[in-house]
């Protein structure tokens, strides 16, 4: 039935759809067809709906809200289940790892169980603690910045994000590793001290979640700065470097029985919330009751001051407030208009896209707050590593001594080498996921026709000029400190090798296997599973780097001291190669697969 049109004169015509208004008091004396209209609905007079009522926000929705993103995630991408499967086989044996080492403590003698407790619990913390910062970032699917607009309290928000972070893989793998020590605790104090090590390895864990949250939310605040963001990078690897000192003591310990600066270092651990609550059994076997309640209670007031400093700086961390200082300006630069774009050091080069990108890629490693983040693992691989290898395996108060526990580890002298080795492999694995940094601004360079081969040249280029004064200086340091001047041409070869392969390498990875960085102020923050996802490849092209390298650490090995200085040569060639050929690969993967990369590291919304 076709629809008549209106006739001039008659009323308009209004859609059954449009809403009523808004009902009105009936006053006194109303009839009923005012409150009640012709054809039985609601009249003008009828009584108004009860309002909705939502209530206040509860840490328990935060919880749900958790479990359904990972439900959600995982919904129809067998990639992200499969990188899920794979992580939980990782934790479960990081957990065994970790239950055998609490174990082992728990059931050791009545002089060694107190400072291996205390040491084995401030070690977990601190891996709580650094590992986020230095490798694989936090696991922020609750993003605090996705709730800066709504009414939502920031005690109810901290309390609620904490819950949440109580949910995944790393909690897990942590309470099955701290409850290893219950081994000893039932066998040596029966049952009641059984029970205090549960309540021990509980409060450690709320130790380790609430001080990794709070540190990432205040070092996300500090590292917009860039006035800070050396200092902080500095300090965190100056305290990877202190803990060196720390091993030795426990080797020592651990070798000779008894070590008079480690049972200090672990009697006062055990009176902080570092290692209190994994002590705390420690004192059940003993009898002391009332120590056991003292070391509880420090645990629970260290986790009480650790979300205190959350709940003061989440608001400035998901707000993004910083201040950036005064805007400084900008120098003349001599010549053509387009350099003073540039970096100072690629100015002498001509202009191109290849010069742009390395440009381009120096200024976003300083300027990006989350490879700004990245600077972190650049600076702890190329100083921290050499001097641990170096001078971690030496235990004793001589000389002698500390080369025969080098010869005892299977490092003897070519325990500098054999740093390089993993130093080098570790700063190349910062590219492992290097269009996830970009997100949608990759678009650009897919826009103007990059060639695959330019981009990720150039990209290994810039992190390259960033990486090899950093490693030159901490190799020749290491070398003229330990006495090992000898091995300086062979380490550096090694080094420099390891770096390309893991460019290469690093380079199919990212192409092959990218995936979206979470839209966060936040630049420690990953996505819900690429925690697991992202160490998952970082291993994966650690190990081809290291099958890769091997030819020239057999070539250390079987070469007379006289000659090992080829390998210096021989590594430059040989990465370069390695770094050539994976690059090229990846080029054609990339000129191939541009779309796909480009909706694969494209945030995710919703």
């Amino acid at each position: 039935m076709t629809p008549q049109p209106p006739v001039p004169g008659d009323p308009p015509h209004i859609p059954a759809q449009r809403p009523a208004a808004v009902p009105l008091a009936a006053p006194p004396g109303a009839v009923p067809s005012q409150v009640v209209g012709a054809d039985g609905g609601a009249g003008i007079f009828a009584p108004r709906p009860e309002p909705i009522r939502g209530g206040e926000p509860k840490v328990s929705y935060f919880v749900r809200l958790k479990l359904r993103i990972l439900r959600n995630a995982m919904r129809g991408k067998a990639s992200r289940i499969v990188l899920f499967i794979l992580g939980i086989f990782f934790g479960l044996w990081a957990a065994l790892v970790g239950f055998g080492a609490f174990a082992g403590s728990s059931v050791a003698g009545d002089d060694l169980r107190p400072t291996l407790a205390a040491f084995a619990g401030a070690a977990l913390v601190l891996a709580w603690v650094l590992v986020p910062l230095l490798f694989f970032g936090v696991d922020e699917t609750l993003d605090p910045a996705r709730f800066a607009l709504l009414p939502v309290p920031r005690r109810t928000l901290v309390l609620g994000m904490l819950a949440a972070a109580f949910v995944g893989i790393p909690p897990v793998v942590t309470l099955l590793a701290a409850l290893g020590s219950t081994i000893g605790a039932i066998s040596k104090g029966g049952i009641a001290a059984g029970v205090v090590a549960v309540l021990g390895a509980a409060v450690g864990l709320a130790v380790c979640v609430a001080a990794s949250r709070a540190v990432t939310s205040a070092f996300a605040r500090m590292l917009r700065s860039r006035k800070v963001r050396d200092l902080a990078a500095l300090l965190i690897a100056l305290a990877g470097i202190s803990c060196n000192p720390v091993f030795q003591l426990v080797f020592a310990l651990v070798e000779n029985g008894e070590s008079k600066q480690a049972t200090t270092i672990a009697g006062v651990l055990s009176w902080t919330p570092l290692a209190a609550p994994f002590v705390a059994y420690v004192d059940a076997i003993d009898g002391n009751w009332h120590l056991v309640a003292a070391r509880l209670a420090i645990g629970v007031a260290g986790v009480a001051a650790l979300l205190w400093w959350w709940l003061q700086t989440i608001e400035s961390a998901m707000l993004g407030t910083a201040s950036t200082g005064a805007a400084k300006k900008a120098k003349a630069v001599d010549g053509k208009p387009v350099r003073a774009f540039l970096p100072a050091i690629l100015r002498s080069l001509p202009a191109g896209r290849f010069t742009g990108l390395v440009g381009r890629e120096l200024r976003y490693w300083f300027r990006d707050p989350r490879r700004r983040a990245s600077l972190i693992s650049l600076l702890a691989a190329s100083v921290v590593i050499p001097f641990a290898f170096t001078f971690g395996f030496g235990t004793g108060s001589s000389a002698e001594e500390q080369e025969a526990a080098r010869q005892s580890a299977g490092f003897s002298d070519g325990a500098l080498v054999f740093s390089l080795l993993i130093a080098g492999a570790f700063v190349g694995l910062v590219l492992v996921n290097q269009f996830g940094n970009d997100g949608t601004a990759y678009a650009l360079h897919m826009l103007t026709n990059v060639p695959g081969q330019v981009e990720l040249a150039a990209r290994a280029v810039g992190v390259g000029l960033l990486t090899f004064p950093l490693l030159a200086a901490g190799t020749i340091g290491v070398s003229v400190l330990s006495d090992h001047t000898g091995q300086l041409p062979a380490a550096l070869g090694v080094g420099l090798c390891a770096f390309g392969i893991s460019v290469g390498t690093a380079g199919i990875t990212s192409v092959l296997a990218p995936y979206p960085m979470p839209d966060s102020t936040n630049p420690f923050a990953m996505n819900t599973g690429q925690g697991s996802a992202k160490s998952m490849l970082s291993f994966v092209s650690m190990f081809v780097t290291w099958i890769l390298a091997s030819p020239l650490m057999i070539a250390y090995v079987f070469l007379p001291d006289r000659l090992q200085w080829i390998l210096l040569p021989s590594g430059l060639v040989w990465g370069f190669a390695l770094a050539w050929l994976g690059t090229r690969l990846a080029g054609h993967l990339l000129e191939r697969r541009a779309p796909e990369v480009l909706a694969a590291v494209t945030p995710k919304h919703g």
